[in-house]
């Protein structure tokens, strides 16, 4: 997930790097209809982050799966910089209450068809309690948990809290 979200294989997840800042600006505040067929995702700066589409992908495709844990892992390091209003993607940074509120709203929508936020933040240089307080609202939304932990740990992480949580099925 990086300005847009798209499904990637289990495997390309570990290779996966941040994108390259293409705009330097101070503040950036873009809107682009990307229901324009002469506009694609190579014409919009790929660095800003679309928690709102992820959360979105995700909940279309664990509402197609028959099982009763359903789950989104979220490993970010802050705030959303970006997110959808209808065809609209705006790229918001500083971060921007209105992305926050869109990212909030498709939590609810998990909330709804019973898919829990587990939020693993990340420590970057620039992360603020506004972070923090954003990963935790979004985990709460959800009946989620909200992880900190240094990327080389993340593993130990994932594997105690399914140990811990796990239940056998009877029958």
């Amino acid at each position: 997930m990086y300005t847009l979200a798209k499904p990637r294989q289990m495997g390309e997840i570990v290779t996966l790097l941040p994108k390259p800042v293409t705009v330097f600006d101070p503040v950036v505040r873009l809107k682009v209809d990307m229901s324009d067929p002469q506009i694609s995702e190579f014409d919009v700066p790929p660095h800003f982050t679309n928690i709102q589409h992820g959360l979105q992908m995700a909940r279309r495709f664990l509402g197609t799966q028959d099982t009763p844990n359903r789950r989104i892992i979220l490993i970010t390091d802050g705030l959303p910089t970006a997110h959808f209003d209808e065809q609209f993607l705006y790229l918001l940074y500083p971060p921007h209450r209105r992305t926050e509120e869109a990212t909030l709203r498709e939590a609810k929508l998990c909330q709804r068809e019973g898919i829990q936020i587990n939020i693993f933040l990340l420590p970057s240089w620039s992360q603020s309690s506004e972070d923090v307080q954003f990963a935790y609202r979004l985990a709460e939304s959800t009946a989620g948990k909200v992880f900190f932990t240094a990327g080389r740990d993340l593993d130990r992480y994932v594997v105690w809290d399914y140990w811990k949580r796990r239940r056998d099925i009877i029958s």
